[in-house]
């Protein structure tokens, strides 16, 4: 399962292995600043987590369990404060 995700350093592929059944998104701190993580799911193994995530693709979005916090026009709330 891949999504296109958008890190401090631009937007990137990030893949999670087979057996991940579901990906949910989380709002945290990495390294101080306020970021999503992304954590893969799966019964038989520890789960996968994907940290420092500024935004994900749209069309990944759907897959998610969980929104991405956005403002009104659609911007990831996190980039509309990184631009502030």
């Amino acid at each position: 399962m891949e999504f296109r995700v958008r890190k401090a350093d631009g937007w990137t592929t990030i893949a999670f292995p087979v057996g991940v059944e579901k990906v949910e998104v989380v709002t945290g701190k990495t390294d101080g600043h306020l970021t999503l993580t992304l954590i893969g799911h799966r019964d038989d193994a520890p789960n996968v987590i994907e940290p420092g995530i500024l935004d994900v693709d749209g069309a990944d979005e759907e897959r998610l369990s969980g929104d991405i916090p956005r403002t009104d026009d659609g911007t990831s709330w996190l980039i509309d404060r990184l631009r502030s």
